[in-house]
């Protein structure tokens, strides 16, 4: 179980995840690299992986822009920060825009993240961009 941290630690640990979080509109690689270990594990959507690389390719995504981000909510606790966030992305190809939401929670040690967990909404977002069907799909 993990202890409460004193509130410096939990204050520390949230600007950590802020800023990871603002990589994703200034695609600031250098300062991802500052806030994220090199050997990060990363779980979600069924998928566990290793390596700064994944979020790297995230931020990075070419031909998706992200506009904003709205942050909901984030508390913390002792070395774990746990966040729900939207953000707007932009299909930079046809201009379309939508709202894709997540929830991410982030283990951090040393002033870094070394583990993250998380669920987004990508079938949403793909929708919204119009790169799947709008509407319900037949099983």
């Amino acid at each position: 179980m993990t202890g409460g941290g004193g509130a410096d630690e939990r204050a520390r640990n949230v600007e950590v995840v802020r800023r990871y979080l603002r990589t994703f509109v200034t695609k600031d690689l250098a300062e991802l690299a500052e806030v994220v270990h090199e050997d990060v594990e990363v779980y979600g959507s069924g998928t566990r992986v290793r390596g700064r690389r994944w979020p790297e390719a995230a931020v990075s995504s070419p031909g998706l822009t992200v506009l904003d981000q709205e942050i909901v909510e984030i508390f913390a606790a002792g070395d774990r920060v746990v966040v729900s966030l939207a953000q707007t992305y932009r299909r930079d190809a046809t201009g379309a825009t939508t709202v894709q939401s997540a929830c991410k929670m982030y283990r951090l040690a040393g002033g870094r993240i070394v583990q993250f967990w998380g669920e987004q909404d990508t079938y949403g977002l793909l929708r919204g961009l119009g790169l799947v069907p709008d509407g319900p799909i037949t099983f």
